[in-house]
């Protein structure tokens, strides 16, 4: 019985399987008569009617019949083998085959691929075609009339185009013959072919009608304008030659000539209608010509630079010069009140010889001025880095200046430190006299003679003659340190005394009734007495903490308080 219902179990759940692969089958070979009915349905033959309407001769039959037999190809072989094989996979997935049936499937996705390539190639090129002579009888009409518009403009403005024009003429009815050429392809049918002569001719049109537009301008340049550009600036260069200028360095006569044959070239070349070079080598004439124009615009720029600035660079050295002999005399009188380095007093007479040698450049400078035989941009050059120089040896004066100025200040600072610091020893020793303590501690003692020495190798240091600042600010820094140490150490010594006497007088009250805390408060007392507050406020504390805890924090709290 159970081998039944095992039977009975399989049977069923390869029934459930088969039914579901089946079914799938199915959608697949729906799926794939969908896509053979759309390869059908696609506009082929209506756009083989549309080519009809063309030359049906030459190259347009070639392709029609080309196309035509594609088509029958796809439906009457390709898609009518698709149907067959929709029926055998059909057949074989009946038959539970479904391997089989997949296999057919996958061979009918090829074929409908197969298929619709072709259909695409057919209408693509179709496409073309059509579009071809669309274009073509649209762009051969607008080049034509392009070449209407350019004869009638040869015609009125012929003056313009010098003897260009004629070449202009003659390449223009050179386009009639690749007219004749495209009517020829077009009427045998030869539309893709067409189109290539209509490219062509439109390349050809640009090219003319550009060559129309740049050469009456580079006409113009090079007959008009650029030579008399050369003209003026050659006789500037006569002109300022003559003023006194000396410009052999620029060579410009040579290099104006060189541009007049330039020039020359380019008419030939206008005259043969070839653009293109002439384009770019005028552009370089420009820019030749406004160098030119700038370099000579230098040259009398230097000039005024230097009937400017010549005297006023004098004038300014021999400041400099009587400003550094002060210099050097603020600078020994300084040597007398203060330690200066070697390195700084030496500065002025470094700066003494820089000025020397800035005179004799500038009087070298002056001898070339006057017998006029360097160029002004030259002379210009010169001049103005020995005016930089001449700024930046005035920044080391007044930085140095600046430098002596501020000894005296910083002087006047330390001794108003020193003041402020004795000051404060003072309120210092005041504090220590208020708080009532026995004594001090032999540490504090120590720590109050090395500030108070401190304080005198400052007092030491101002009162040497020459002043070292450099000595003074170590020491006044030293002092600081110290002064400030003591202060801190004061504060916490005062406190500490004053807690460990109420701490020690608290707890007294305890001798009798704990006897055991006696010995740590006579210790206490001992260490008081001796000026050791710190022990003495730890044994106290100690002590006080076995018995009444509270209270001891009770007195911290109340001397916090204070």
């Amino acid at each position: 019985m159970k081998f039944i219902i095992a039977a009975i179990l399989i049977a069923a759940i390869l029934s459930v399987i088969a039914y579901f692969n089946r079914k799938k089958i199915y959608k697949d070979i729906n799926e794939l008569e969908k896509r053979k009915v759309e390869i059908m349905n696609r506009p082929v033959t209506d756009e083989l009617t549309k080519v009809k309407r063309l030359n049906m001769t030459g190259q347009t039959e070639e392709m029609f019949d080309r196309w035509r037999q594609t088509w029958d190809e796809v439906l009457g072989v390709d898609l009518a083998d698709v149907e067959e094989k929709l029926f055998e996979a059909e057949e074989r997935a009946d038959q539970f085959r479904f391997g089989k049936s997949k296999e057919i499937n996958e061979s009918i996705e090829n074929r409908l691929e197969e298929a619709e390539q072709k259909v695409n190639g057919i209408l693509t090129e179709l496409n073309d075609l059509i579009g071809s002579e669309e274009s073509n009888r649209k762009e051969s009409e607008e080049l034509k009339e392009k070449r209407r518009a350019a004869r009638k403009q040869l015609l009125a403005h012929r003056h313009t185009f010098g003897k260009a024009a004629s070449l202009l003429e003659i390449q223009l009815d050179a386009l009639s013959s690749e007219f004749d050429k495209f009517e020829e392809l077009t009427n045998e049918g030869n539309y893709l072919a067409a189109r290539e002569i209509i490219l062509k001719l439109t390349h050809d049109m640009d090219t003319i009608l550009h060559k129309m537009e740049v050469i009456p301008v580079l006409m113009a340049e090079t007959t008009n304008l650029l030579p008399a550009q050369l003209a003026e600036i050659e006789s500037g260069y006569k002109e300022m030659t003559q003023n006194g200028y000396l410009l052999d360095h620029l060579q410009l006569e040579k290099e104006v000539a060189s541009l007049r044959k330039q020039l020359s070239l380019y008419k030939d070349f206008i005259v043969k209608t070839e653009t293109s070079e002439v384009e770019a080598g005028i552009q370089e004439v420009k820019d030749n010509i406004e160098f030119f124009y700038e370099l000579l615009e230098k040259e009398v720029d230097a000039k005024h630079f230097i009937v400017k600035n010549e005297q006023a660079t004098r004038d300014q050295l021999e400041n400099i010069r009587n400003a550094n002999e002060e210099l050097q005399t603020e600078t020994e009188h300084v040597r007398q009140s203060y330690q200066l380095a070697k390195e700084e007093w030496i500065v002025p007479r470094k700066l003494e010889e820089d000025i020397f040698r800035l005179i004799k450049r500038y009087d070298l400078l002056e001898t070339k001025i006057t017998q006029q035989n360097t160029a002004y941009s030259f002379l210009h050059d010169e001049l103005q880095e020995l005016k930089a120089q001449l700024e930046e040896l005035q920044k080391e004066q007044e930085s140095f200046g600046r430098f002596l100025k501020t000894l005296r200040k910083d002087e006047m600072a330390a001794r108003e430190s020193l003041a402020e610091l004795r000051k404060k020893i003072n309120e210092i020793f005041r504090m220590v006299n208020k708080s009532n303590m026995p004594g001090v501690p032999e540490f504090y003692q120590s720590l109050t003679e090395e500030t108070t020495g401190r304080i005198g190798d400052v007092v030491q240091a101002l009162n040497e003659k020459p002043l070292n600042m450099k000595a003074v600010q170590e020491k006044l820094g030293e002092a600081v340190s110290s002064v400030s140490n003591l202060e801190r150490k004061t504060v916490e010594v005062i406190e500490q005394a004053e807690l460990a006497e109420r701490i020690i007088q608290y707890g007294n009250r305890y001798k009798r009734s704990h006897p055991m805390i006696g010995d740590q408060l006579s210790e206490a007392e001992r260490a008081f007495r001796n000026y050791d507050y710190r022990s003495a406020l730890e044994e106290a504390a100690t002590a006080i903490d076995k018995v009444d805890p509270k209270g001891l924090k009770q007195l911290e709290d109340m001397m916090n308080k204070k």
